[in-house]
């Protein structure tokens, strides 16, 4: 693996392989790597603005169809969130790592109930080892029913619809428990650098505990338990896991996982899957796994800077959206008759 970014760190995974030589394309790159922390600040706030929208909305005109309104968008913002600390997750949030993982931890994190260090453990051996025995998202999926493909596109719906209705209710709070790295295989062998990066008040457990001590002594105090039991926590127990599931099918299933090129897909999604569950760049999956320094920002014009390189455009697995007319969607890929693509 050749490194192009100076100086490098366990946090930042680049792959440099036969299939593609980034070494050629460094000052590009370098570039590309640069923190414009205000974009990041940006899609924070304008995310729980919307969030504060909805629950304003829904309080304004108590009206049912307004709360499911509400609940919805809020479901497919808490995703964002998820996505932001993703970033986070690579310190391409703040330059200052012990901020970086303090702002992700009390605006990303912790309000859908994770930690950034506890998911970074196993995130970065993810990276490490994707698709193989030692990567924890293949082995914590591998063998299981849901997550064997193709499937018939009724089995597809069969298990979003209990996502949605929450039959799957204890496997959503499973996966969280799994991202969040405590689950088996979290690779925390893999990454003692990262897990001592970014320690004190925001890896500490007092700190969590404070910070949920004080959000449910605000809800009781302005008697808003109700509005955050139905707008908050139900969709993310419900909605929040049908979108996690969309996003990692699109991801990684369904690949010819040969090479680093198609172990994972890029989506270009349409604007409304983009809203409902693929927001802040994060289609371009494949791209980030070549270069995980990259912010989500910045990811569209790597992207370009890719498309010049022959082998990229050869072998790299790419689609046009989730679901479409085109003939390169991911639901074409995982609902084939052809023998399992499976994690």
């Amino acid at each position: 693996m050749q490194q192009v970014e100076a100086p490098q760190s366990a946090d930042h995974v680049v792959i440099d392989t036969p299939e593609i030589n980034l070494a050629a394309l460094a000052p590009q790159i370098r570039e590309l790597t640069r923190l414009k922390v205000w974009r990041g600040l940006l899609a924070v706030a304008l995310d729980w603005a919307i969030i504060i929208c909805c629950f304003w909305l829904a309080l304004r005109f108590q009206h049912w169809a307004v709360w499911v309104a509400a609940a919805v968008v809020i479901g497919t913002r808490q995703h964002a969130l998820l996505v932001l600390m993703h970033d986070a997750t690579h310190y391409r949030l703040l330059r200052n790592r012990r901020w970086n993982d303090r702002l992700s931890d009390w605006l990303l994190a912790y309000p859908v109930f994770l930690t950034t260090a506890s998911y970074r453990r196993h995130h970065l051996a993810h990276h490490r080892h994707l698709n193989t025995d030692e990567d924890p998202d293949w082995t914590r999926k591998k063998g299981l029913e849901d997550w064997v493909f193709p499937k018939t596109r009724r089995e597809l719906v069969g298990v979003l619809l209990r996502d949605l209705l929450a039959i799957n209710t204890l496997t959503t709070l499973r996966l969280l428990v799994n991202i969040s790295g405590r689950g088996r295989g979290t690779g925390e062998a893999e990454a003692p650098a990262a897990k001592n990066a970014g320690g004190g008040a925001a890896a500490s457990g007092y700190g969590r505990l404070l910070y949920y001590a004080l959000c449910l002594a605000a809800i009781v105090y302005s008697g808003m338990w109700l509005p955050v039991l139905l707008l908050w926590c139900l969709p993310a127990l419900t909605l929040l896991g049908m979108i996690l599931r969309l996003r990692i099918i699109a991801e990684h299933f369904g690949v010819p996982n040969r090479n680093q090129l198609d172990m994972s897909r890029n989506t270009r999604y349409s604007l409304p899957e983009r809203i409902l569950f693929a927001p802040h760049n994060v289609g371009y999956h494949l791209d980030h796994h070549l270069h995980t320094a990259i912010p989500f920002y910045n990811l569209p014009r790597f992207h370009r800077l890719l498309t010049s390189i022959p082998s990229y455009q050869r072998q790299s697995k790419q689609c046009d959206s989730f679901w479409g007319l085109s003939s390169a969607t991911v639901l074409k890929d995982i609902t084939t008759e052809a023998t399992p693509l499976s994690k």
